[in-house]
């Protein structure tokens, strides 16, 4: 049953994919989406991770009930951890943006916090935390109307994006003059010494073998630095082959690796939102010694970067992560926020766990003391 708002919006739970799929894509068309909120990510998301008893589809739709219209999707999910039932964003560590499909030029007047969102939360199925991170304040033009309830908090992630602009000449003049020296030297060198060269990847077979590729540097490089990541978990990878099985037909997945010496030494996966916004997903270089000093990675970005701005890209958002390396591309911030909050009495210890955690994050000593006291701990036991 819709919960109804007023005499003119109710709010609707769908707990399958397929129900609610075309009416996402018609909304697409008329809202402001990151490649994260289009039908061919999230489709591909659900399709994956959805489960009986594990992973639950909780997709909200705020309806406008005189014409009909959709105005605001918001891709959640229902899943159990540590035995607390948790709503949360279709994300699994995956999703760089997580934000709803929200109707251009559509505003709550004021009336989201007082009124949409006790309606949504009244609508979804019982669970006992909400949690909500990653979130872009800002969507397009419009406010983010998750980011302006009064619990949210800024978060310590933010995304970076690149606006190329019309000229790709004044956008790389634009650059720090020294980086690109040597990015130009490195190159030069790329392929005079090893026939480097950029390759588009237009064909399934290519792609699987590049995504082949990508998850075996990737995963090296991430053991190496003994970092946690989930891209050894079967699901994932088959997340990025449907991917890019439908988005190299459709435009909403791009490949490009270099090859040098006859192989693989670096990938590039982004999606696009298919009107011309495109973000970076996932990327990789060789970890053989002779490849090291060539940068390889921001070599490969400023490749595809040129190649995707002839063909109409102008703004490229490098995501989440506040690696370094993406200073040089004159990238701009992305605030971001989060939510946290309980939905049942069960969700109380999390809540009082959570805030412990956080008060230590954001005192270093304490968190340096209370990590020597947990050690102190468990040595007698080992």
């Amino acid at each position: 049953m819709p919960a109804i708002l007023n005499s003119d919006i109710s709010v609707e739970i769908a707990s399958t994919w397929d129900t609610i799929s075309e009416r996402w894509r018609a909304l697409e068309q008329h809202a402001q989406a990151s490649p994260f909120q289009t039908a061919h990510w999230i489709g591909n998301w659900y399709e994956t991770f959805s489960a009986p008893g594990a992973v639950e589809p909780v997709i909200v739709t705020v309806v406008e009930r005189s014409s009909g219209r959709d105005l605001m999707m918001i891709p959640f999910v229902r899943r159990s951890e540590n035995g607390i039932r948790r709503i949360e964003f279709a994300d699994l560590w995956v999703t760089d943006y997580n934000a709803p499909l929200l109707r251009f030029g559509h505003n709550f007047h004021g009336r989201f916090e007082q009124e949409v969102w006790p309606a949504v939360l009244a609508a979804l199925p019982p669970a006992d935390v909400l949690i909500l991170r990653k979130m872009p304040v800002s969507l397009g033009a419009m406010m983010n109307p998750l980011t302006t309830l009064s619990a949210v908090e800024s978060s310590d992630l933010s995304g970076h994006i690149a606006d190329l602009g019309d000229d790709w000449g004044a956008y790389v003049s634009s650059l720090s003059k020294s980086a690109l020296r040597e990015l130009r030297r490195r190159t030069a060198k790329f392929a005079n010494e090893h026939g480097g060269h950029l390759r588009r990847i237009t064909t399934h077979a290519d792609a699987f073998a590049a995504l082949d590729v990508l998850q075996q540097q990737q995963t090296a490089r991430l053991a190496a630095r003994g970092a946690k990541h989930v891209f050894d978990d079967p699901r994932y990878q088959e997340l990025y082959r449907r991917q890019l099985l439908q988005g190299l037909t459709t435009g909403h997945a791009l490949m490009f690796t270099l090859v040098g010496d006859g192989e693989i030494v670096a990938t590039f996966l982004a999606l696009s939102n298919g009107k011309g916004h495109h973000t970076l997903v996932r990327m990789s270089q060789s970890p053989e010694p002779k490849w090291k000093s060539l940068g390889l990675g921001k070599m490969i970005i400023h490749r595809a970067l040129e190649v995707l701005h002839a063909e109409g890209c102008r703004t490229f958002d490098l995501s989440v992560g506040s690696n370094r390396y993406k200073s040089e591309f004159g990238v701009s911030a992305i605030p971001m926020a989060e939510l946290t909050a309980r939905l049942s009495w069960r969700g109380a210890p999390f809540m009082a766990r959570r805030k412990a955690v956080t008060y230590l994050q954001r005192n270093p000593h304490l968190m340096t003391l209370a990590r020597s006291v947990a050690g102190k701990l468990q040595r007698p036991a080992a």
